[in-house]
């Protein structure tokens, strides 16, 4: 008696049970069959090639049927979805903080000097040392994250 004569056993009665059920069952949505079909065809692969019953052209065949090619619309699809993933990901990939310049003496001075009460305001040096001040930010600003244009 080979082994295709004896009887199936109840473990292998109830997965052919299970396996026409997922097969001939009514298409409903978010089945996703494709994982039977992989181990259908992944099945007769190994006992075609155990049997060396399975020539070039019948093992390619399968193989197509396991995993058809993909179409060249999909592919470039696909292609345009990665570039656009890896742009966007360089654009938006964080950058390190700006380091800004400390006030000089003199700009502090001058704060100091026209924060006094009681004094009369001396604006304009202070409005010249924080020109310049301003003038090192916007220069650090504009190294760290790119001039304005």
């Amino acid at each position: 008696m080979t082994a295709e004569e004896k009887p199936p056993t109840e473990a292998e009665l109830r997965e052919a049970e299970l396996l026409a059920r997922a097969l001939e069952g009514p298409d409903e949505p978010g089945r996703d069959l494709s994982p039977v079909e992989d181990a259908l065809g992944a099945a007769y692969l190994l006992r075609g090639s155990r049997r060396m019953q399975l020539g070039e052209l019948r093992a390619r065949a399968v193989q197509e049927r396991i995993w058809p090619r993909r179409s060249r619309a999909r592919s470039a699809a696909a292609v345009l979805l990665a570039a656009g993933a890896a742009a966007a990901a360089i654009v938006l990939w964080p950058r390190r903080a700006a380091e800004l310049p400390a006030p000089s003496v003199q700009l502090l001075r001058a704060q100091l000097a026209a924060a006094r009460p009681g004094e009369p305001a001396t604006i304009g040096p202070l409005a010249a040392e924080m020109a310049g001040y301003r003038a090192q930010i916007h220069g650090a600003l504009a190294r760290a994250y790119g001039a304005h244009r």
